[in-house]
Parts: C-alpha cells; structure tokens; sequence
C-alpha cells in the first residue's frame, strides 16, 4: 500500500511538514491581579470551562530533547506561583522553532508586551513580582534544548555555555532525572523583566535564548500532571496538595515523504 501512496505522492514536493496541534485558545484566571489602586485583589473564576483539557496532543516528529521537573506538596516548590507556572505553558504550547531561528522564552512567552497574561508571583527574594514563578517553565525549556544539544546565546547575541541561574538555590531544579533511560540533569534558567512606565512594554532584564540548529522545525510540547484544579486557590499562588510533574519535549516535525506517511498513520489511529 505504501509503494502506491508514493507513486501517488510523487508529484507533490518533498518538503512537506505537518502543523502540529495547538493549544485550546481558553485561559485561565489570574488567582491574583493588581487592581487600579495598586493593591492585590484575589480572583476566583475560571476563563476555562474544562481546564484539564487545555493541553494539546503530541505532535509527530521524533523527540530531540526533553525534561521532567518533579514538584513535591511539602518541599519548597509550593511556594512557587503554579498558577503563572500553567499560563506560560499555555503560552508556549504548540510553538514552532524553526531552523536556524533564536528562540527568546521572554517573547515567546508574551512576557514583553504592555499587558502580560500573568499574575504576581514570588521572585527568589520572595518579593511579588508579575510572572514571578514562569523560571520554572524557562528552565524545563532550557533543559529540552540542553538535551537535543542546541547552543544558548545571552541578550546579546554572545554564546554560552549555559543560561544564567538564579541567585538563589533551588533543590528542585537540581534534580537528575531520567527519561527513557537517559540521564537529563535540569538546566537552570532564570528570566526576569522590568517596567518603568506603565505605558510602555515589559523589557528583558533576563531571557532564556537558544539556537535550532537542528535543520528541522521544532515543535514545544508540555505534559503537567495537574491543572488549575489541582491547585488549592484559597492558598496564595495555587498550592498543589500531592506530587506533580512536568514535562517538556521538543518534537522535530517530519518532512517529506516521511510527514505524509506520519499523517497516514495518525489518520489510520483515528
């Protein structure tokens, strides 16, 4: 059957890939928000019906690189802001990385626009900043890439030879995890921004930059074991009660005859 899908296909030109899936467009709410006085108000709602269904399916393609963050109700990983933690991931979720493009997790992320999609968060000094927490997102990415091998660059373009940690230690992004019987150390990634005028964008202090050097389109795909109804919104930030995991995988897009047959196969498992 395969040989006759050829013969059928040959006229079609061979760089073909297939869109991977999206993200559903619905959000969450901010738990917290900054209202016009300047002080924080708590914010129940939910903009998801469904939140537990905001994930996309895997794309096709073969995993280039990967990464597991492993988070633990009593370590000091609940104090992070897990809501901003989800909006990140629904802000990179099913993004393309294509060759040869510098990917920037602050612009990528929507961390530099005039209105970020994110809440105040604690920052490493335990100071509520806005997104603070999304350095978990940033270095499950930093890992993927550290893992297909992808060089990181800083803001100015220079190369190096890993993004910049925080200034403070973290145990849980100390781990070494396995995954499919490699071993993957997390790659710490620190991001910040800063606002000087309300009227202006965010800019970056700190950013996550690295390079596909891979010769094909790449594809950010998360799996969190937990949802925004995991998380205990009567407690700052959205506590998680038991373990949780996150993971990340960067999915290189197949080409040619190869995405066609991909798409036979997809169909077939439909």
């Amino acid at each position: 059957m395969r040989h006759i899908v050829v013969i059928l296909l040959a006229l079609i030109p061979l760089f073909v890939s297939i869109p991977p899936a999206h993200a559903d467009t619905c959000a969450l709410a901010p738990i917290f928000s900054e209202a016009p006085s300047g002080e924080v108000r708590a914010m129940a709602q939910h903009w998801c019906t469904n939140p537990a269904r905001v994930y996309a399916p895997a794309p096709p393609g073969k995993i280039v690189g990967g990464g597991i963050i492993y988070l633990y109700a009593k370590d000091e990983a609940k104090n992070s802001s897990l809501n901003n933690v989800l909006h990140a991931i629904n802000q990179l979720q099913g993004k393309y990385i294509y060759p040869g493009e510098i990917f920037s997790f602050n612009r990528e992320a929507n961390l530099l626009q005039q209105t970020i999609p994110y809440d105040l968060g604690p920052d490493v000094s335990n100071n509520l900043v806005k997104a603070g927490g999304v350095c978990m997102v940033s270095t499950l990415l930093a890992t993927a890439a550290h893992d297909a091998g992808l060089p990181f660059i800083n803001e100015r373009g220079k190369p190096i030879k890993r993004p910049v940690p925080h200034s403070r230690f973290y145990k849980y992004y100390h781990q070494v995890n396995f995954i499919n019987n490699r071993r993957v150390p997390i790659v710490e990634a620190a991001v910040a921004i800063q606002k000087d005028d309300l009227e202006k964008p965010w800019e970056t202090i700190k950013d996550m930059q690295f390079i596909n050097t891979t010769g094909r389109i790449l594809v950010i795909h998360f799996e969190p074991s937990f949802t925004v109804n995991d998380l205990d919104l009567t407690q700052p930030f959205g506590l998680i009660q038991q373990e949780q995991t996150i993971k990340v995988s960067l999915h290189a897009l197949p080409t040619g005859f190869d995405a066609w047959f991909s798409r036979l196969d997809s169909l077939d498992a439909n």
